[in-house]
């Protein structure tokens, strides 16, 4: 149970109307997880009273969440297949926030948060007004000395991810309950969705080879106000080679092919690590479609106990970061970076 208390404000409807609006906003969360061997069960229920914002248009109609999750695992497998529905969970410690920041609630992402440069181009960022959001994911390693398996065994791995928007009956604007939404209803709209494969393997003892395909629908339009409809194909090689005892050189190659937005992009990073203090990076993102513009980077890092210093020169591309689910528009940038992190 969490109660926020936030003061009154002067919030006008129309030039003789203003908002009473609530000095208290209470949200209620009930979790039951049911675990049986292999077996896991999660079902999650949430709701969110009236709480005018700028985020709903200041109406006055409860917030809900609906999410079941259910696992497999065993040792060389494992599955996961959940679903969520949500209206109108946008949960600011301050109503007229706007942006990443100032969330008391956390709404975890039903898509995969990639860290390939190109798989993760267009994020998603979970939709607080409301969605509905399916995934399903599967592991599977194929044991060594099988014919998949070989020497050193193989790990694939497929994952399905969809994010659709829920209908929703208006009834009004600000100052009323705003809309009716039927439980099971979807709305018009498709927010997201991507299909991804992945093969681990290792060539010999010291070759590592990831192989990865992924195709992706992002709604541009609704997610960011312009673009239409992104379709695009998405592969990725990474090898990753040891040198010697304590070195390692890891090589990236990455293309993103479209005919919408931007089109084409093509990606390269060469990392070479000097364990246990130093790695040298140096990238290349090009947009091979539109623009033809090359977005180098270029990294030296030094690593020592609980000290990390990385000194970087480069050009970034303009476009939004996500982690846990919330995005944060990054602008583009060009220059010198310095960068210091200590571990407690």
């Amino acid at each position: 149970y969490v109660n926020k208390y936030e003061k009154d404000e002067v919030i006008m409807t129309d030039p003789t109307h203003r908002l009473h609006l609530p000095l208290y906003v209470n949200a209620f969360d009930v979790r039951l997880r049911v675990q049986h061997r292999a077996f896991n069960v999660l079902a999650e229920m949430a709701m969110k009273s009236q709480d005018p914002s700028h985020d709903n248009g200041y109406i006055y109609r409860n917030g809900y969440v609906a999410m079941l999750s259910g696992s497999y695992s065993k040792r060389g497998m494992s599955l996961l297949l959940q679903a969520k529905r949500s209206t109108n969970m946008a949960f600011r410690s301050r109503r007229s926030m706007e942006g990443s920041s100032s969330f008391v609630n956390h709404l975890p992402p039903f898509t995969m948060e990639h860290t390939y440069a190109l798989a993760a181009l267009y994020p998603y960022a979970t939709r607080p007004e409301g969605e509905w959001a399916y995934q399903a994911m599967a592991a599977y390693t194929f044991p060594k000395g099988s014919m998949m398996g070989g020497k050193y065994g193989t790990t694939a791995k497929v994952n399905f991810s969809h994010v659709h928007s829920v209908r929703r009956n208006d009834t009004g604007g600000s100052g009323t309950d705003g809309y009716g939404s039927p439980f099971w209803a979807w709305g018009a709209s498709t927010y997201y969705q991507d299909v991804d494969v992945q093969l681990e393997k290792r060539l010999c003892k010291d070759t590592k080879l990831n192989l990865m395909y992924m195709n992706q629908r992002y709604n541009q339009t609704l997610l960011e106000g312009h673009g239409g409809m992104l379709r695009s194909h998405i592969f990725v090689a990474d090898v990753k080679q040891k040198l010697a005892p304590k070195t390692t050189l890891r090589v990236e190659g990455q293309y993103f092919s479209s005919k919408d937005g931007d089109k084409d992009w093509a990606f390269g990073l060469a990392e070479l690590s000097l364990a246990p203090h130093w790695m040298f990076t140096v990238s290349d993102l090009y947009n091979a479609g539109n623009t033809h513009v090359h977005y180098y980077q270029g990294y030296v890092t030094y690593s020592g106990g609980a000290h990390r210093l990385q000194l970087g020169y480069g050009r970034t591309r303009a476009g939004f970061n996500c982690s846990g689910g919330v995005c944060r528009y990054i602008p583009a940038t060009k220059g010198l970076t310095l960068s210091y992190n200590y571990n407690f």
